[in-house]
């Protein structure tokens, strides 16, 4: 069940760990400037417990109490930021002093919460999402991510994103160890011995052929031919053997898949393309000047969505955190479509992206006054007018030119207002100013960051909700990252500050002494050299 714990513990002088550290460990091991203690009072003291609080029934049904809460979730950003596993994370956890109170575990007797608790929580926190369509996770990303923005004093009104393809922890086979191994299972299962005695013998070559070996030393032509052999055998035992067994279900569905049958000939099917398989993170995090850049926003879908079918729920995540309106979104110019544009105008925000996709061999510019299309060749730069077709239900105004170079079937080139409207887009792309647009270019560090512990480019998890958890627990250790970073700079800044007002104040007093008694002997008394060029007030720069 769900139970508030008390988190201000009196300590024991007996079981602490700087009891039995030196002077210089312990020094650094309280340290409140180092990560483990800014990780404890930025992100897991600030976790509330109450958002996971759905999770856990109450009466006397309920069960004993639940571990916290607040280490359980903490201890799921640290693992994304050291990028181990379950087991290193937890081995960590126990063992090592500095996560344990980066946890809150302060004492050398308490406790870390199961294997089993850990994996409970998040069955329920992704049961929960499936039965509510609710992310509790998304909800206390907001809420640390909030109270983090909010002791920074960072702005949300300037924003920008982008996107990575993530993939799934699945093996890729070629296609003939995709065909190749359904058949041994099968056989394995069911025992060559109980085949009709027709197909027996090459049974036992198919059964002990190692599929790898097999692709290693055989060419293309040779794969064909052997692909095209396993099929033949598939279709002899499909039309021959009762289904019976389960594997027969997995061979028919392989056999539809790969192979065809025209007047009982087996052919080999066309391979379909490269499907596109994992998901797809899009960051969205702030921009402005001499503060950290912290993420605001974090999405996960399958790779099949576009680019800019995440710019509105991105906008509208970034203004939740941040309470403020977004006023400037920094894209690439995949994210540019009527629809995003359209939300652009109505919430007033100004969509600044980089080139969009594709190119157009014309510039086109219409005189609305006297319905005049001007059209100007890129490539060989002329400029013609364009002659007025007419206006249909379909595509609306509609105008043609001769195109010289053009095929002599199509030697015309039709333009309507959709075409006249993406020029002017691209135009005005192109007329922004190039460092407005180069502030985008800062995000490509959290891309790099966040895929910085993936092997090959995959996570790993499989399925959706778990990698949509991996994305938001990584998201909320790099804003943890950058805050130590920016904490870091903040003192030294400080620091750099102090001498230098230090030292413009020692070079003032001796110009005054210098006034009174002779330079050189001034100098010579206070241990100063007389600086290069004129003597004057100098400042130390770091």
């Amino acid at each position: 069940m769900f139970k508030r714990k008390d988190d201000n513990r009196q300590l024991d002088i007996f079981s602490t760990p700087e009891t039995y550290l030196c002077s210089r460990t312990s020094k650094h091991y309280l340290d409140p400037q180092a990560w483990h203690n800014v990780f404890f009072h930025k992100v897991t003291s600030r976790i509330e417990k109450c958002i996971f609080q759905v999770l856990f029934p109450k009466g006397k049904k309920a069960g004993r109490s639940v571990s916290s809460i607040r280490i359980l979730v903490a201890m799921s950003i640290l693992k994304e930021g050291f990028g181990s596993s379950d087991e290193e994370l937890f081995e960590k956890c126990e063992f090592d002093i500095l996560p344990r109170r980066a946890l809150g575990l302060v004492l050398l007797d308490d406790v870390l919460p199961s294997l089993d608790t850990y994996y409970l929580l998040r069955r329920r926190i992704c049961d929960y999402y499936v039965a509510t369509g609710t992310d509790l996770l998304q909800l206390c990303f907001e809420q640390v991510t909030g109270a983090q923005v909010k002791e920074l004093k960072i702005s949300g009104k300037c924003v920008q994103m982008d996107n990575k393809l993530i993939g799934s922890n699945i093996a890729s086979c070629s296609r003939h160890e995709l065909i190749h191994k359904p058949l041994k299972l099968y056989l394995n299962s069911v025992g060559i011995d109980s085949l009709p005695e027709d197909i027996q013998g090459i049974a036992e070559s198919w059964f002990s052929e190692d599929s790898s070996k097999t692709i290693y030393r055989s060419d293309h032509d040779t794969l064909h031919n052997r692909l095209q052999a396993i099929g033949e055998y598939i279709y002899a035992i499909l039309t021959s053997v009762v289904p019976s067994h389960g594997r027969y279900d997995l061979l028919e569905r392989l056999f539809n898949e790969q192979y065809s049958v025209t007047e009982d000939r087996v052919q080999l099917r066309d391979k379909n393309g490269h499907k596109t398989q994992g998901y797809v993170a899009n960051i969205t995090e702030t921009v402005e000047d001499g503060k950290p850049s912290i993420i605001t926003s974090v999405q996960v879908e399958t790779a099949t969505h576009g680019d800019c079918t995440f710019l509105p729920d991105a906008v509208s995540n970034s203004e939740c955190v941040t309470q403020e309106s977004v006023t400037e979104v920094f894209t690439d110019g995949t994210y540019q479509s009527p629809d995003n544009r359209d939300l652009a105008f109505e919430k007033g925000f100004w969509l600044k992206t980089g080139k969009m996709q594709g190119g157009c061999r014309f510039v086109l510019k219409l005189m609305e006054e006297t319905n005049e299309l001007m059209v100007t060749d890129t490539i060989t730069g002329e400029v013609v007018q364009a002659v007025y077709v007419g206006k249909t239900e379909k595509h609306g105004r509609r105008w043609w030119i001769r195109v010289a170079d053009a095929t002599p079937r199509y030697p015309w080139q039709y333009f309507t207002e959709k075409k006249i409207a993406n020029s002017a887009l691209r135009q005005q792309i192109q007329s922004q100013d190039p460092k407005e647009l180069a502030k985008r270019n800062n995000v490509e560090a959290a891309m790099f960051q966040y895929s910085f512990h993936t092997r090959n480019g995959k996570t790993r998890y499989r399925e959706m909700l778990k990698h949509r958890m991996q994305a938001i627990h990584r998201c909320m250790w790099m804003n943890f990252r950058r805050m130590v970073i920016f904490l870091y700079c903040a003192i030294f800044s400080i620091l750099r500050t102090l001498l230098r007002g230090v030292r413009s104040s020692m070079w003032k007093i001796i110009l005054f002494l210098e006034q009174v008694v002779e330079r050189d002997y001034v100098i010579t008394l206070l241990g100063f050299r007389e600086p290069r060029g004129d003597f004057g007030i100098r400042e130390l720069t770091f």
